[in-house]
């Protein structure tokens, strides 16, 4: 193996231009991999973590399928309360509406909740971009969605009006504008629980109540103890309403492994012809070498230990760069209207799985050029035919 390494340190030192070449496409390649994987990340993680603290509790009850309502709050309220696990609950009531300001009409999602017991599960009262939060008791304010605040131009103090699914109206104070970064940042207004019972007609009602427990680890078996002590069977766990929503991310995910796909190409592709090329221009001295003893295999591996000596030093500066790129861009995200920023988030094992797939696509693209020089034919080469 001696003349192996003899022979492939000399034919780098010769051709230094053209493997650096290859050394820049793996290694930024490389950097784009990581970058991309880690934007991935950073906002898969972070829609996750923004639905959990605000629109979701460890276990989510709902009225069972041929209800439209969980009945009985209280009752249920008070089994609920009894549980050891349970640390919190948040009832809330889901309608349609309509927002009045002026001239203007807006389709709007009206969400009532109980703002101590919502402040104990969840943040969502303090998403708030102006203004203040929803206070405990205050049935005349509301907190409105950033964007429908935009659309009617309206301000924290205007007085606008609900129009209930029911028909009802009444007149609130705007409080406070929410901004989520979430779907509810588009027509979402909320109000006071016991507010929007009395104008729906909905006493003793919930559409879901929300259950944050001290160990989310046991939302499994308190799912099926909730199940059996409310009668209700439409019961979720926060790992059913991630799955929800991590479904919704398979198109950026299949758009990313596209893009990853192409620079993997692009960087096995280099390497691919930049070795083809150096073969063809050592035909001669690859006969020489074959006509004073060297063996097939030890060809083969000449070539496939260049690949592994640029990739490894391809993949060593991409991973530098990648991890740079992906902390600075970690400290400076991109502003964003919906999700407020956009940036990647940095873990080892995006350096980890990134070096391990492009040293295996570039051994995989010197594999035929390699096994060309192996194969070549003695005589002709040396004739250079």
């Amino acid at each position: 193996m001696s003349s192996v390494f003899f022979y492939a340190r000399k034919d780098a030192k010769k051709n230094w231009k053209m493997f650096i070449f290859v050394i820049i496409a793996i290694a930024i390649s490389t950097a784009n991999i990581i970058i991309i994987n880690g934007f991935m990340d950073g906002l898969t993680n972070g829609f996750l973590e923004k639905t959990m603290d605000t629109s979701s509790g460890h276990i989510n009850i709902y009225p069972n399928e041929q209800d439209k309502y969980i009945e009985g709050l209280g009752i249920k309220e008070k089994k609920i309360e009894g549980m050891d696990e349970v640390a919190a609950y948040s009832p809330r009531i889901t309608a349609g509406g309509a927002l009045h300001y002026k001239e203007k009409f807006k389709t709007v999602k009206i969400l009532a909740l109980d703002p101590l017991k919502e402040n104990e599960v969840t943040i969502l009262l303090s998403k708030i971009d102006s203004g203040e939060t929803l206070a405990a008791n205050d049935r005349d304010g509301t907190l409105i969605s950033y964007r429908l605040a935009n659309d009617l131009k309206v301000k924290v103090g205007d007085e606008v009006t609900i129009v209930f699914e029911n028909g009802k109206t009444r007149l609130f104070k705007i409080r406070g504008i929410l901004h989520t970064g979430l779907a509810m940042d588009a027509n979402t207004v909320i109000i006071n629980f016991e507010e929007a019972a009395e104008q729906l007609n909905l006493y003793n009602k919930a559409s879901i109540i929300l259950v944050k427990l001290h160990d989310e680890a046991l939302s499994g078996e308190y799912k099926n103890k909730i199940s059996r002590e409310l009668g209700i069977q439409k019961i979720k766990e926060w790992k059913q309403e991630i799955e929800s929503v991590l479904s919704s991310f398979k198109t950026f995910r299949d758009i990313s492994n596209l893009i990853i796909g192409i620079g993997l190409f692009t960087g096995g592709v280099s390497v691919g012809i930049v070795l083809y090329i150096n073969i063809l221009h050592k035909r001669r001295q690859i006969g020489i070498l074959k006509a004073i003893g060297m063996k097939d295999l030890q060809i083969l591996f000449v070539y496939i230990l260049q690949a592994v000596f640029l990739g490894t030093i391809g993949i060593l500066i991409g991973d530098i760069l990648g991890y740079a790129g992906t902390k600075y861009l970690e400290a400076h995200p991109f502003p964003d209207p919906t999700l407020g920023s956009l940036g990647p988030r940095f873990h080892l094992f995006l350096i980890y799985d990134t070096s391990l797939v492009t040293m295996l696509i570039v051994i995989l693209a010197a594999a035929f050029p390699a096994i060309m020089a192996g194969r070549t034919n003695i005589i002709k080469a040396i004739w250079g035919e």
